[in-house]
């Protein structure tokens, strides 16, 4: 298990050199706009919340890998409220036809977000606690990159305008150290678990595939914040 840990550092500080955080960094843009991508992550949101439920949660679990999953989904299962909170404090919450909704949701603009989405699902639906696992702790390092940055940004909101984001904000960064993951004895069972050479090389595979989804995820995103469209200007272009 180490060597798949170790694969994971290895694309965690990789995934954190993404021009995206760059982005995310520069105080010359208004925070707004850099936020401005965040509508964009609904399907991703959404789905997450089904994903941890009904993919990778297993009751009555197998093992004690599991028992650490399962906690997990309950941990971060429930994120998604913050999510929908925080698009009305953005301006991002438009009143629209339905069917628009659903138009942005499956625009081309999100097509990344929504392929993330949907192989995370074909990795998860199946797949053995261990594999599950690993799955697991590529979301929570590319969460945690990715909240790290955003935060800040949400925090430069909250002085602007007065409004406090959650999942955008230094709470929800905050809550990712809390976890089950992060505890001590959880910590010492994972990284006492002994692989099958084969299995070692099987996860690190997965390691890679799944920070590649994140990958293409994060350019789809850095592009929407370019372009400064919110969830309305998208909508109403032709």
């Amino acid at each position: 298990m180490q060597r798949v840990l170790t694969r994971l550092d290895e694309k965690t500080k990789e995934f954190a050199g993404h021009p995206f955080f760059e982005y995310l960094r520069d105080t010359g843009v208004d925070p707004r706009r850099r936020l401005s991508f965040a509508p964009a992550l609904a399907h991703f949101v959404m789905t997450f919340a089904d994903l941890y439920r009904f993919v990778f949660r297993q009751e009555p679990a197998g093992d004690r890998v599991q028992e650490i999953v399962n906690a997990h989904t309950y941990e971060d299962g429930g994120h998604w409220q913050w999510f929908l909170a925080d698009l009305r404090k953005l301006g991002q919450d438009p009143q629209m036809a339905y069917s628009d909704a659903i138009r942005y949701a499956w625009s081309e603009e999100t097509q990344k977000q929504r392929l993330l989405s949907y192989r995370l699902c074909r990795l998860g639906f199946g797949a053995s606690s261990t594999h599950k696992l690993v799955l697991v702790h590529c979301i929570e390092a590319t969460g945690t990159v990715t909240l790290r940055c955003v935060s800040l940004v949400g925090s430069e909101i909250a002085r602007l305008s007065g409004e406090k984001l959650v999942y955008f904000g230094a709470h929800h960064f905050e809550t990712e150290a809390n976890h089950t993951l992060e505890k001590d004895d959880a910590r010492e069972l994972i990284q006492g678990l002994s692989l099958e050479a084969e299995l070692s090389r099987e996860l690190v595979l997965l390691v890679d595939e799944t920070f590649a989804l994140f990958g293409a995820t994060a350019d789809e995103m850095l592009v929407f914040a370019r372009s400064g469209k919110g969830i309305a200007r998208t909508v109403d272009s032709p």
